[in-house]
């Protein structure tokens, strides 16, 4: 009995130093900047809604003291706007780290690192970035064991869905749009997080074969017409908006023709879910499964 006991322990305690992290800690961001962490981070900002995200799937709610103003989480301070950072602020809530997006927030990193605020870029572009992106947060904070836990369950997900999908041909998947009607409309392109969760649910995104600044490029109500799409997502952004969101889109002039106008085929999803890169991605791929499987 002592044997088997002495044997528990010892595997207790290396499952514990498999896991451990050695301060001081250096990674390398989204952005390609070596940061060091002399610490678990106690006190943290998070500069984008997508990184909030991160912070409360991974349990971190009580290190989180400041979001901008775009965020739906209100337990913490109000920093303001996501460009330009309000430093001023931020310096006010003595962060050990600010966790920020890349792309048009990226010039923000320089002037955090100049008044001594430590700043790490999160910045996925598909869901292997996501999964990156939550063992950055979990390893930073000291515990890559919750990382570990929270990827495993959402690549569990991911590949039920994609593998259920995996043998409609192509000739049978639905052509798919995402965008809302404009003169000039922002859409997901080649090397997106939505192109790539179109892909896996079974859709073929008339758009996939086009690059932009982070996978995203505006294109012409023309392009769409060309296309005719067999369905037309639509994003919305107001609770309870997805009525409105489709009935602009559908009473678009020039969209009144479109075969997925004519037969129904214009659905309206979360915009806040599409355009952020976090855990809240493998439910967006669920709910487009669900909508393209209807076509097959």
């Amino acid at each position: 009995m002592k044997k088997y006991l002495i044997v528990s322990v010892i595997l207790v305690l290396a499952f514990t130093m498999l896991f451990a992290v050695q301060y001081p800690l250096t990674l390398v961001d989204d952005a390609g900047h070596v940061v060091t962490f002399n610490s678990a981070p106690q006190r943290v900002i998070s500069a984008a809604p997508s990184i909030t995200d991160f912070l409360l799937e991974l349990g971190y709610s009580k290190n989180l003291v400041g979001v901008t103003k775009y965020d739906s989480y209100t337990k913490a301070t109000n920093i303001g706007l996501m460009y330009p950072l309000n430093m001023e602020k931020i310096l006010s809530l003595r962060p050990d780290v600010v966790f920020m997006f890349g792309g048009f927030q990226l010039s923000q990193y320089q002037r955090l690192t100049k008044i001594g605020v430590k700043a790490f870029v999160l910045n996925a572009n598909n869901l292997d970035g996501v999964y990156r992106d939550l063992m950055d947060v979990a390893t930073i904070m000291g515990e890559p064991q919750k990382g570990q836990k929270l990827v495993s369950a959402l690549k569990e997900k991911v590949l039920k869905i994609s593998k259920a999908a995996y043998n409609v041909p192509i000739d049978k998947r639905p052509k798919v749009f995402y965008g809302s009607a404009g003169k000039q409309i922002w859409t997901a392109g080649m090397g997106s997080f939505l192109n790539q969760i179109i892909s896996l649910a079974g859709g073929v995104n008339v758009t996939g074969n086009y690059a932009g600044p982070n996978g995203w490029l505006p294109v012409s109500p023309e392009f769409v017409v060309s296309q005719n799409p067999d369905i037309i997502l639509v994003p919305y952004y107001a609770p309870n908006g997805q009525k409105a969101a489709i009935k602009a889109f559908e009473s678009y002039p020039a969209f009144k023709d479109l075969k997925a106008v004519k037969e129904g085929h214009v659905y309206a999803i979360n915009g806040n879910i599409a355009s952020q890169p976090n855990t809240k991605l493998v439910g967006l791929l669920e709910e487009l499964y669900d909508i393209f499987s209807k076509a097959w």
